[in-house]
């Protein structure tokens, strides 16, 4: 017996039930106690924290909706045209800026605006070698350059091929405290290292001046040595022998600068007057000031005075003040001896800190009222200033000292 099975069209057919797929993000109706009606889309979790809007009319919520939907779907596509790589990379980048709480977006703005905005910046070298140029251009005074070329090419020497953005504190601060350098020469090389930087800013190479984070030490604070009254009158004695007389007088009894000595023209010294003009072409901060001639100082300046002229001959000049020293046997010879001779025994003689900074062209009156105070007594300060040259008697030429 067969038995016939009816079309499967005319089959019951079981129920299929699909889940009925909620689009996202999802909409919500809301009912506020206060009667009102509202509906919030959830937009799920953002940076591990859920983010929800809420809106007073269903087609604003479905409007905000459509438009985050066309977000992420552009997101999307994005994300499919990078290759494996790119996305593994982005992952373990992600990784390291987790600790710091960082995404991808802030690292890649801090680096376009620190690090490739300056890829096209000269190096430190280049840097170095206009900042150079440029001073010469302006005129600034050759020991002024040379200190630049100096410093800065020891600098050079160590970065001068990489960028100045990319040089590191921790870099800077081991460059600039090198233990086998002295403190003084630590500050010095830090104040070139911020010119350095704030020109590299100045023509955009550079966004901020590092030395200004770095703490400079502290020089030990020494007296200043000085001349006693009877080795500068030995040093007097042996100066016309090598033509140094002026400068030795001038730097004794008028505290002036050792470069400030060689850039002095006679046309400035105006005995007459009893006055000493240190111009701005002069001058060590081209600061123009008047410095009164003594009368121990006209003693010894009388007989070598002219009308012009330069007061140091520059000619073999090292040569002669080291044949000078030699000749004097002052031992040891101070350094900057004479124009801290001045500011010693004129201190001591006036008591006048402000008359004395003056006159020697410093700014604070304080600091020199502490290196110079009570380094000597008042009468070895007369004993300095009645210094007299010698006067000629048959073949005789002694140096009087007074006292």
């Amino acid at each position: 017996m067969t038995t016939e099975h009816p079309p499967e069209s005319q089959c019951p057919q079981p129920k299929r039930g699909r889940a009925k797929r909620q689009t996202w993000p999802p909409i919500y109706k809301r009912n506020h106690r206060s009667g009102q009606v509202g509906y919030l889309v959830d937009l799920g979790l953002v940076n591990g924290k859920r983010d929800r809007k809420t809106f007073p009319t269903k087609q604003e919520a479905e409007t905000f909706a459509m438009q985050a939907r066309i977000a992420r779907e552009n997101e999307g596509v994005a994300a499919f045209s990078l290759t494996a790589e790119t996305r593994a990379e982005a992952a373990k980048c992600l990784e390291w800026l987790r600790p710091y709480g960082a995404g991808l977006s802030e690292a890649v703005q801090y680096y376009v605006e620190h690090v490739l905005r300056f890829c096209d910046a000269p190096t430190v070298a280049e840097i170095i070698q206009r900042m150079v140029s440029d001073a010469k251009s302006l005129r600034r005074r050759e020991q002024t350059v040379k200190e630049l070329r100096n410093r800065l090419g020891r600098f050079a020497v160590q970065f001068g091929t990489r960028r100045l953005s990319t040089i590191t504190l921790p870099e800077l601060e081991g460059y600039l405290s090198n233990p086998a350098l002295s403190a003084r020469t630590q500050v010095n090389d830090s104040v070139k290292m911020s010119q350095l930087y704030n020109y590299a800013i100045r023509h955009g190479w550079a966004e901020a001046n590092l030395t200004d984070r770095i703490v400079r030490p502290t020089p030990e604070d020494k007296e200043p040595a000085i001349f006693k009254p009877e080795q500068a009158a030995k040093v007097l004695e042996h100066a016309p022998a090598h033509d140094l007389l002026p400068y030795v007088a001038l730097g004794l009894f008028a505290g002036l600068r050792p470069m400030e000595l060689q850039r002095l023209d006679w046309s400035a010294v105006r005995l007459g007057e009893r006055s000493i003009i240190i111009g701005t072409g002069v001058a060590k901060k081209r600061t123009r000031r008047v410095v009164e001639i003594s009368e121990t100082l006209a003693a010894w300046l009388a007989p070598y005075a002219k009308e012009r002229g330069p007061v140091v001959e520059q000619v073999n000049f090292r040569k002669r003040l080291d044949a000078l020293r030699a000749g004097a046997k002052v031992a040891p010879w101070p350094a900057n001896g004479f124009r801290h001779s001045f500011g010693t025994y004129h201190l001591a003689a006036h008591g006048d800190a402000i008359k004395t900074a003056g006159l020697m062209g410093h700014r604070d009156p304080g600091v020199l009222h502490n290196h110079y105070k009570a380094l000597v007594t008042k009468a070895e300060a007369e004993r300095f200033w009645a210094l007299r040259p010698p006067t000629p008697a048959a073949n005789v030429i002694p140096m009087k000292q007074a006292g």
